[in-house]
């Protein structure tokens, strides 16, 4: 009954007035209680112009690294192929990618055993395929011989572990398909049945399915050196003293290989437009890019009844689900086939149920709204992971967005 009464209310003032009045002294005083060096925080309503507030030497035309924001276009791309009839989201993708076969379910005494389930696209949509990070799973840090926050550099790792093309460790499944969620390295795979079935590579792929359609002429894994110009710094923040000092870029120039789950380059300016035309059922400007039944996917809960985002406390997420410090989800929240939809009803904040939300590893951030037609972007460039300042203030605004609806 309350979220139908913020629609009705919503519904109302949309009839009046198509422009969110947001008090820019309370942004300008949530950023003010950080010390990031920067940030830009977005909101659009429906298919206005989004609005933006720019701190520091930021602006929406800089470039960021977006990390996982990258996942939602891959979503998109197979999507797309899936209404071209060239993906079937319940089959194997053994048939799409044979040399899947080469990887066995890692068990928890670090023995090998073959898989019962085939993994399919919708496994890997929904990260239950089974495939991790190595970086958030103690089993397969055991398995490399590493240890919480190390990272293994190419040197040491030997060539069958570069052998799918992605940056990290060669994948590793820890669990039957279907059996749990569990963020992972899936959208990367789902990246290589792209690239297989298309006949494209991925920046290829997104270039012309996607970018260029949207108008998204600052988003790829290689833009032009003066483009690159407007890369945004890197900064580390001691956890301790709460100090940022500077973290050189680790991205080779150029990219060869692409990676679906990570590793594009956009602006806040571009991926508003990118997210609007998903809010808005898959079109914007007259141009669209999915149909309205497959964006449709991305707003529902596609987990197995009773699933959750239950996830063990690991590094990567920096704090456990019970922390007082809001997180970017906890374990009430589903997952759709692009991001995470909110589901827990004493959720902090004004974020009304059923709202997507997803984020970068680099603290880039995003809510999407498509019952209110609501896209909100927060843009910074530091680790570790949701940090608790740039969290909140992306937190924050988004409170005050959803405050302004009720004016």
């Amino acid at each position: 009954m309350k979220n139908f009464i913020s629609m009705v209310c919503f519904l109302i003032i949309y009839g009046c007035t198509n422009q969110l009045e947001i008090d820019k002294g309370k942004v300008d005083k949530a950023f003010n209680k950080t010390n990031l060096p920067f940030a830009v925080l977005g909101v659009s309503l429906d298919k206005n112009d989004p609005v933006f507030y720019s701190y520091g030497d930021s602006n929406p035309d800089a470039i960021f690294e977006i990390a996982s924001m990258t996942k939602a276009i891959t979503s998109t791309a197979v999507m797309q192929l899936v209404e071209e009839g060239k993906i079937d989201l319940d089959l194997s993708i053994e048939e799409y990618l044979p040399e899947i076969n080469q990887i066995k379910i890692l068990n928890k005494d670090l023995s090998s055993s073959e898989r019962d389930i085939p993994i399919t696209m919708r496994h890997l949509l929904t990260h239950t395929s089974g495939f991790v990070y190595f970086f958030n799973s103690l089993r397969v840090m055991e398995d490399l011989g590493m240890s919480p926050g190390d990272w293994p550099q190419p040197e040491a790792l030997s060539p069958d572990e570069y052998d799918w093309g992605f940056n990290a460790p060669q994948p590793r499944q820890i669990f039957e398909a279907g059996d749990r969620w569990h963020y992972g390295r899936s959208l990367g795979i789902a990246g290589r049945v792209i690239e297989r079935v298309s006949g494209l590579d991925l920046d290829t792929y997104f270039k012309e399915n996607i970018f260029e359609p949207l108008g998204m002429d600052r988003s790829g894994y290689n833009l032009s050196q003066s483009v690159r110009n407007d890369l945004m710094p890197m900064s580390m923040r001691d956890v301790s003293s709460g100090a940022l000092s500077a973290l050189p870029s680790m991205r080779p120039i150029p990219m060869k290989r692409f990676y679906g789950g990570g590793d594009l380059l956009s602006t806040p300016n571009d991926y508003t437009r990118f997210l609007q035309c998903l809010v808005n059922g898959g079109e914007l400007d007259g141009v669209r890019i999915l149909s309205k039944n497959s964006v449709e996917s991305f707003f529902r809960n596609q987990l197995p009844e009773g699933m959750t985002l239950k996830h063990p406390l690991v590094e990567a997420f920096n704090r456990p689900n019970d922390s007082p410090q809001r997180t970017v989800f906890d374990e009430k929240d589903t997952h759709s086939y692009a991001w995470t939809i909110e589901a827990n009803p004493n959720e902090r904040g004004k974020r009304p149920q059923g709202v997507g939300a997803w984020s970068g590893i680099y603290n880039t951030y995003y809510t999407v709204d498509k019952e209110r037609r609501i896209v909100v972007v927060a843009f910074m460039q530091l680790l570790p992971f949701n940090d608790g300042e740039a969290y909140e203030l992306y937190r924050e605004f988004e409170d005050l967005v959803y405050d302004s609806l009720m004016k």
